[in-house]
C-alpha cells in the first residue's frame, strides 16, 4: 500500500513537471484560430485544482486547418461542479471559435492557453 502511495506521488509529480516544460514551451508558439466540437462533463484530472465539489471538467475537443492539412485538441475548463459544467456547455455552442498554440515542428502538439481565450468563454482554460 505504501509503495503505490509513493509511487503514485512520484508519476503526479512527474507528470506536472513535463506538464509545465510543455506549457512553457507552448508560450513561444504561434496561434490559431480552432472550432470547438461538442463538449462532455468529465472526472477532474488530478492535476487540477478544485474543492470537493469540484470534481469535473467540461472538455471540448477543437480542429484547425494549416494549408490543405486539418489537426486537433483538447480543451479543458477549470475544475467546476457537475452542475455547472452542464450549464457552461449550453452556453458554449459547437463552433465556438478559440485561440491555440501549435508546434510548428509538430502540428499536433497544442495547448489551449487562459490568456489566449479569457474573453471568448464563459469559464477558466485549464491549460493541459
Amino acid at each position: 500500500m505504501r509503495d503505490s502511495v509513493l509511487f503514485g506521488w512520484i508519476f503526479r509529480a512527474v507528470r506536472k513537471r513535463g506538464r509545465e516544460r510543455d506549457l512553457q514551451a507552448a508560450a513561444a508558439w504561434p496561434t490559431v484560430t480552432a472550432k470547438l466540437l461538442a463538449g462532455n462533463v468529465v472526472q477532474r484530472d488530478e492535476l487540477a485544482e478544485g474543492t470537493l465539489v469540484q470534481t469535473t471538467q467540461i472538455e471540448f475537443q477543437y480542429y484547425f486547418a494549416l494549408g490543405d492539412e486539418f489537426f486537433g485538441g483538447y480543451l479543458r475548463s477549470v475544475s467546476c461542479s457537475e452542475s455547472e459544467g452542464r450549464r457552461w456547455l449550453r452556453e458554449v455552442p459547437e463552433g465556438t471559435l478559440v485561440t491555440v498554440r501549435y508546434d510548428p515542428a509538430d502540428p499536433d502538439k497544442t495547448h489551449a492557453l487562459q490568456i489566449d481565450n479569457a474573453e471568448k468563454l464563459p469559464f477558466g482554460v485549464w491549460e493541459m
